[in-house]
C-alpha cells in the first residue's frame, strides 16, 4: 500500500504527513499526487482573504459549524506568516480553530508563506489537492494578513471571501485596486462597529463597477458579526449563490481560466526555485552581486545571463 491508497482509505495521519512533505516539496510528495490527482475536482474550494485583523479566522470558524451541522465534511488550510529567520510557520496548526479539532469531519492544516509575495506557498496546490482527493466537500483556504497582495488564491478557490472591517473605510479606495478586485463575496465583518453604514456604502460603490456586463456577478455585501455568529448562515447562502451562477454562467470557461492562473503560479514558483538552487552554486550569486556594484553588468543583464543558463 502507498501513501496515496492511505489517503483514500481515509488514514488521516498519511493525510498530515504528506502534506508535511509536500510543505518541504520533496520527490516523494510528487509522486504521491500523481496517484491522488484523479481522485480530485470534487470539492467547492472558497478562500478567505482579507487584512490582519479583520476576523478571518472567527468567520471561519463559524462557517465550519454552519457546514457541520449540514453534515459536510470540510479541509481547512490556514497560510500563516512565515518567520523571517527559520521560515516556519509563527502559528500553529489549531490555535485560533481550536474548537474544531477534534472533530473527524474536519481537517485543519497550517503552513507557512515562506516569503511568497502573492500570499500563498508553493506547495498550496498539492495541499489542497490531497484534501479534496480525502473527500471532502469544502476546503477554506485563509491567506496571511497582508491585504493587497493576496491575490494568488484566485487561482486556487472557486468563490474567494474578501473580509473588510467598518475601520478599513478611509482606506477602502487605495485598496479597489488590489484585494477588493478579487472578491466574489465580500463579508462586511464587525458590522456593530459606527462606521459600518458608511463602509458598506463604499463597497456598493465598488461593485458597481463590477456590472458592466449583463451576465457579470456582482459581489454581494454580507455583514456579519462573526463572535456573535451573526451573518453566517447568509455568507453560506451566499456561497451555494455564487456556484449556481458559475455553473450557469460558463462554467467550464471559469475553469479553464482558473487552471490557466495556477499552472502560472506552480511554474512561476519552480523557476524561482531553480534560480535559487543555481546560485547558490559556485559562489555564483556573489559573483553576480560583485559584478553589478561594480558596474560590470546590469541588473537586468544579470537576470537575463541567470535564465539563459537555467531555461
Amino acid at each position: 500500500m502507498t501513501v496515496a491508497d492511505d489517503i483514500l482509505n481515509g488514514d488521516l495521519r498519511a493525510a498530515g504527513r504528506l502534506m508535511r512533505e509536500m510543505d518541504m516539496l520533496t520527490p516523494e510528495s510528487r509522486k504521491a499526487l500523481k496517484h491522488l490527482f484523479p481522485h480530485t475536482g470534487h470539492a467547492h474550494i472558497i478562500g478567505v482573504t482579507g487584512s490582519a485583523g479583520a476576523g478571518k479566522s472567527t468567520l471561519i470558524a463559524g462557517l465550519i459549524s454552519h457546514f457541520r451541522k449540514q453534515d459536510k465534511s470540510l479541509g481547512i488550510l490556514v497560510v500563516d506568516p512565515s518567520s523571517p529567520f527559520t521560515e516556519g510557520a509563527v502559528l500553529g496548526d489549531r490555535i485560533r480553530l481550536q474548537r474544531h479539532a477534534m472533530d473527524k469531519g474536519v481537517f485543519i492544516h497550517s503552513i507557512a508563506t515562506r516569503g511568497n509575495t502573492g500570499g500563498l506557498s508553493a506547495s498550496v496546490p498539492g495541499i489542497v489537492a490531497v484534501m479534496d482527493a480525502m473527500g471532502k466537500d469544502f476546503i477554506l483556504i485563509e491567506t496571511v494578513g497582508a491585504g493587497q497582495d493576496e491575490v494568488d488564491v484566485l487561482h486556487l478557490a472557486h468563490t474567494n471571501i474578501v473580509v473588510v472591517t467598518p475601520s478599513m473605510g478611509d482606506h477602502m479606495q487605495t485598496l479597489k485596486a488590489g484585494i477588493l478586485e478579487t472578491a466574489h463575496i465580500f463579508a462586511l465583518n464587525k458590522s456593530d462597529q459606527p462606521e459600518a453604514t458608511a463602509t458598506h456604502q463604499l463597497l456598493e460603490m465598488i461593485t458597481q463597477t463590477k456590472g458592466d456586463a449583463e451576465d457579470a456577478w456582482i459581489p454581494p455585501i454580507v455583514q456579519t458579526q462573526a463572535i456573535q455568529h451573526h451573518g453566517i448562515s447568509e455568507l453560506a447562502n451566499q456561497i451555494h449563490r455564487h456556484v449556481t451562477f458559475s455553473i450557469q454562467t460558463g462554467y467550464q470557461k471559469n475553469v479553464s481560466a482558473r487552471l490557466r492562473g495556477l499552472l502560472t503560479l506552480i511554474l512561476r514558483e519552480q523557476v524561482l526555485n531553480k534560480i535559487k538552487s543555481e546560485l547558490g552554486k559556485d559562489d555564483k550569486w556573489q559573483d553576480l552581486m560583485d559584478r553589478i556594484h561594480q558596474k560590470q553588468i546590469d541588473p537586468y543583464s544579470a537576470a537575463e545571463e541567470i535564465l539563459n543558463e537555467i531555461i
